[in-house]
């Protein structure tokens, strides 16, 4: 239910407004506190703000002036409310930062379809937003992580084209392999890519139900097998066999199995990654630590934050895209869940995914039956 904030020192007013917008679905919430105002809207977190112009103390032209100054509020449609027709007054408000005017008396249609469309063009304001700035990201992931590795190739296959190595000798077949290493690398970059744009349509949705970790984490090290047995590395795998989390099965086998890839990544030969979870009343957490060379404190708070691109390299040279981590935060998140790391440089890292056990009603219901028992007992 979307949040509309009306401010007013006319208390008929805010009733009357606050029954018909409460008619239409939105929730509206009322003040007439304007010396309150800005922290009032920022608490309310309003898809909306109806601001009637002539108050005591602050106008609402100054109001709407104060409220486009604040950064996590400048985005907020502001409507005004008058019985003044100037155009005089219609220019301030523009000015001040509004997006409309109701002039009173108004009728009750006429304010459904102005904060009906005003909502709706703000949120299309946002997406819109969202999606260069996603668009940007995926241009600079791409100049990046693509060029060099594509540069590589280009140089490799023109040097062969050109003669420069003997077909017969050992050096030829090495140059080969590497290519089909940055070649496949490329194509995996790729594929991180696609997905990682595809996840950014809010409109593909995920599909929660309860699933079953140990399974899904089995086919994950089945995937990467090969990957760990070139560094002799050793990945124990140390869950029930019947644990759970009410989570999306393709979205939390991505999360798992990039995690999987960057412990053996980030981990020396003869090195161990280990894989323990345990099941809680809300949350199911599964723990992915590794004997690797750890990350400084910096890099881990790169890592969380939102949107930050950190690329690495492993113990044998492998280039880290930093598409890997960015997925898994925003699949853990997508998922309801939290993603947490604690790691020490030389000593390895733990990379710890909170997922919820259960439905929520579930797990409300079990909640309170425990509670019950408790209180009964």
């Amino acid at each position: 239910m979307k949040k509309i904030i009306i401010i007013d020192d006319n208390t008929v007013s805010l009733v009357l407004i606050a029954k018909i917008l409460s008619n239409a679905g939105y929730k509206p919430v009322t003040t007439d506190d304007t010396s309150n105002a800005i922290e009032k809207i920022r608490h309310e977190k309003p898809s909306m703000i109806i601001l009637d112009i002539e108050m005591p103390g602050i106008n609402g032209f100054e109001l709407c002036r104060k409220i486009k100054t604040q950064d996590d509020l400048k985005e907020i449609p502001v409507i005004f409310l008058t019985a003044n027709q100037e155009t005089d007054t219609m220019v301030e408000g523009f000015q001040s930062g509004g997006v409309d005017f109701i002039t009173k008396p108004y009728r009750k249609e006429e304010l459904y379809a102005r904060v009906h469309n005003h909502i709706e063009l703000a949120e299309s304001r946002k997406t819109i937003i969202e999606m260069n700035r996603s668009r940007d990201k995926l241009y600079s992931i791409i100049a990046h992580d693509i060029r060099s590795p594509l540069a590589g190739i280009v140089q490799t296959i023109d040097a062969i084209d050109q003669g420069f190595f003997d077909p017969t000798s050992d050096l030829f077949k090495e140059i080969i392999r590497d290519l089909k290493n940055r070649t496949n690398e490329t194509n995996t970059l790729l594929n991180s890519l696609l997905q990682w744009t595809r996840m950014q349509d809010k409109a593909v949705a995920l599909n929660p139900k309860m699933t079953n970790l140990y399974e899904l984490l089995k086919s994950c090290i089945s995937l990467l097998e090969l990957n760990a047995k070139e560094k002799n590395i050793t990945i124990d795998l140390k869950l029930k066999k019947n644990i759970e989390a009410f989570c999306d099965e393709v979205s939390t086998h991505t999360i798992f199995r990039n995690l999987i890839n960057n412990a053996i990544k980030f981990t020396p030969e003869n090195g161990k990654v280990t894989i323990f979870g345990k099941s809680g009343l809300r949350h199911t957490d599964i723990t992915i630590e590794d004997t690797g060379v750890g990350m400084s404190k910096e890099i881990i708070n790169k890592i969380l934050v939102e949107n930050e691109h950190y690329t690495s390299y492993g113990t044998r040279n492998e280039k880290g895209t930093g598409l890997g981590l960015m997925i898994v935060k925003n699949f853990v998140h997508r998922n309801k869940g939290v993603l947490k790391v604690e790691s020490q440089e030389g000593k390895g890292s733990k990379f710890i995914v909170s997922l919820p056990s259960l439905p929520k009603k579930s797990s409300t219901k079990k909640s309170r039956k425990k509670k019950q028992m408790i209180s009964n007992s």
